[in-house]
């Protein structure tokens, strides 16, 4: 029995259909590259906080609700039930998108507040939660306001609590410097005196641009805080710090009253 040639019409889709993968296969080698260019050359040229400037204005140009994945994920409501206070706590969570975990929370009965800087996610979070409870405001406001006592954009005092404080999503690997970092923590201590400071970890998928630093062109830079740095600042607030290591987000809840810090997987 002989087997049935192809047609004419398959033969040239086929060879369409091969180039071109071929040529989407190069595209992307190209667009990879350009983005690592991009990345080392603004990395050498730019000072930390122009690169922190840059990596709001970064994502709020590439911005899409209709990519924001709603409600929380299952590793976020395990987390939450196990290191949040019982609702109807009140809870500040910064950098705060488009209000993802924000409204998820307020579902479950929490008093929640919030702030974000990119433009166009702070849009989208006020309409979800009301503007009476989001500022558009970044980490730089909110240590400037509870630290310093200088006038923000955010409307909160220095004698303002929480009964929890979340940073968004991945956002605390936005602040470049460690000594910036510490500073978070510390405005975050101060407005959280008895409850949680829970935080993601940023978890690259792209080669650093040098060493401990990261670049994407939807986010700007981003750095990968150590367990090591963790533990140190959580040592300087009397705090203990429980890091998860648990697939496909690494997170650390920073509690009051150090002991021995653990690691939960």
């Amino acid at each position: 029995m002989t087997a049935e040639k192809p047609s004419v019409r398959y033969r040239l889709l086929r060879r369409w259909a091969l180039q071109s993968r071929r040529l989407q296969s190069g595209m992307r080698r190209i667009e990879r590259g350009l983005e690592s260019w991009t990345g080392a050359v603004l990395n050498r040229a730019l000072q930390d906080t122009e690169k922190e400037d840059l990596s709001i204005e970064l994502y709020d140009a590439s911005f899409r609700a209709e990519n924001d994945h709603h409600g929380l994920y299952a590793w976020e409501t395990q987390w939450f039930e196990r290191r949040l206070p019982s609702p109807p706590a009140s809870i500040l969570i910064g950098a705060a998108g488009a209000g993802r975990e924000a409204s998820a929370l307020r579902e479950l009965g929490y008093q929640v507040r919030a702030f974000e800087p990119s433009a166009s996610a702070f849009r989208l979070c006020a309409r979800t939660l009301g503007a009476e409870l989001v500022d558009r405001a970044s980490y730089q406001d909110f240590v400037g306001t509870v630290l310093r006592g200088e006038s923000t954009p955010l409307r909160l005092t220095r004698e303002t609590t929480f009964d929890a404080m979340l940073l968004g999503w991945g956002s605390f690997g936005h602040v470049l410097r460690r000594s910036d970092r510490l500073e978070l923590l510390r405005a975050s201590d101060r407005l959280v005196p008895e409850g949680p400071i829970l935080l993601s970890l940023f978890e690259p998928a792209v080669r650093a641009v040098t060493k401990g630093i990261y670049y994407t062109p939807w986010g700007g830079f981003l750095i990968q805080p150590t367990f090591e740095e963790l533990e140190e600042h959580a040592k300087a607030l009397n705090r203990e710090v429980i890091v998860s290591l648990q697939s496909p987000s690494s997170y650390a809840t920073l509690i009051p009253n150090a002991r021995t810090p653990q690691s939960l997987v």
